[in-house]
């Protein structure tokens, strides 16, 4: 069957195609949060009940692979080994932390649009002005219509975080010549994990990296996050007392926390607490107040997104009765972390950071700084010494063959 290009279809047309397309999958629009989302109930099936073979427009997979400008490129995403054929040339995002991912390693020429952004003033100061010249597509939601109106050839989403059965999965994208990448943390909701941690973030960033053919422009950026991890995870190196922390997303009923796959949960690892609701398998949950109670923490995170402000969330706990003992309320200790922050993204490591300070600040001061200082100094001269006497050894070997 004779294939067309999406890019010629009205937009009238194209919105009952993708309708017929979608029809009795229960599409939903994405709320850009992993915390209130749930999925609709399976499409078996989104593909043209007609049996038309649709192509994607000009600058899609389909449309660069035929006109011979491909690669070999494999990543394991979700378990799933994907194939990357060419470079994409109009991305399209959603959520704030993966939306930054993309303008961190200076894609914003690349960008088509972006959705689940509440208001471009969550998006950190650095990347504003980039975003700014970006299409919001954000009032409708990750839908394929939104995708294919924008001529997209690439998706850079999660599980929960815009991707959803009944709704928009990267097996759909697929048959419309559009290739994905699925947010690593988000994986836990359609197979088993071990655990989550930051350097899932730095996986992300470097897979994305390739995918764009900018390795070599944003490994010095990478690198940065990885020396900050690598200074903080020093400092908190043998940290015996762990406070612990809970962390409170929203919800006056029952509370919206994090769990043991949520990024949150290593953030707060690595700074050195213990996560309130480690033990139930999830990223972000609803937790209950009696464990809230029973299990006393020392610290409450406040993620600050939503309608309702930090300080509201800060003044809900203080005045709920039966949180009057709980020692993070008896001492007023709160901390707020943005949703972005909180979230797989580029501000991870900082906000860990932050967290750090605050629950132990006897590793920042003085005597704390030069000694992690002096650490990696001698990490750095045991690297130097081993990359000259790699080069020596490479050195003879070229001798030698010579």
């Amino acid at each position: 069957m004779r294939n067309f290009s999406l890019a010629a279809v009205r937009p009238g047309l194209l919105a009952v195609m993708v309708a017929a397309v979608l029809a009795g999958c229960g599409q939903q629009a994405s709320d850009g949060h992993a915390a209130h989302s749930r999925a609709a109930a399976s499409c078996k099936d989104a593909t043209s009940s007609s049996g038309v073979a649709v192509s994607g427009p000009a600058g899609t997979a389909a449309g660069l692979a035929a006109s011979g400008t491909t690669r070999d490129l494999r990543l394991q995403v979700c378990g799933e080994d994907v194939h990357y054929p060419v470079v994409p040339r109009r991305a399209v995002t959603n959520d704030m932390g993966i939306t930054e991912m993309y303008l961190f390693l200076g894609l914003e020429h690349r960008l088509a649009g972006f959705t689940g952004i509440r208001s471009h003033g969550e998006i950190d100061p650095a990347f504003q002005p980039s975003l700014k010249r970006v299409p919001d597509l954000s009032s409708q939601g990750l839908t394929l219509e939104n995708l294919l109106g924008v001529q997209a050839d690439f998706v850079f989403a999660g599980w929960n975080y815009g991707f959803r059965e009944g709704g928009v999965t990267p097996a759909i994208l697929q048959r419309y010549g559009i290739s994905s990448y699925a947010l690593t943390e988000s994986c836990v909701r359609i197979q088993p994990r071990q655990g989550v941690a930051i350097d899932d973030t730095l996986r992300d960033l470097r897979n994305i990296a390739r995918i764009f053919d900018v390795e070599a422009q944003t490994e010095a950026r990478i690198r940065a996050i990885e020396t900050d991890l690598h200074d903080l995870r020093q400092r908190m190196q043998g940290v015996a007392e762990r406070p612990r922390v809970f962390l409170y997303d929203g919800g006056e009923k029952i509370p919206t926390t994090v769990g043991r796959y949520g990024m949150a949960r290593a953030i707060i690892d690595l700074a050195g607490g213990e996560n309130l609701f480690d033990d139930i398998a999830s990223n972000w949950p609803r937790g209950n107040w009696e464990d809230v109670v029973a299990r006393d923490p020392a610290w409450i995170l406040i993620n600050d997104y939503g309608t309702v402000s930090a300080q509201a969330k800060i003044d809900f706990l203080r005045q709920k009765p039966e949180l009057a003992n709980v020692d993070a309320i008896r001492n007023q200790r709160f901390f707020v972390i943005s949703y972005a922050e909180a979230t797989p993204g580029p501000r991870n490591v900082k906000a860990a950071r932050a967290l750090a300070q605050k629950l132990h600040p006897e590793r920042f001061g003085a005597a704390a700084t030069a000694a992690t200082a002096a650490t990696a100094a001698t990490a750095a001269t045991a690297a130097t010494a081993a990359t000259a006497a790699t080069a020596a050894t490479a050195a003879t070997a070229a001798t030698a063959r010579s």
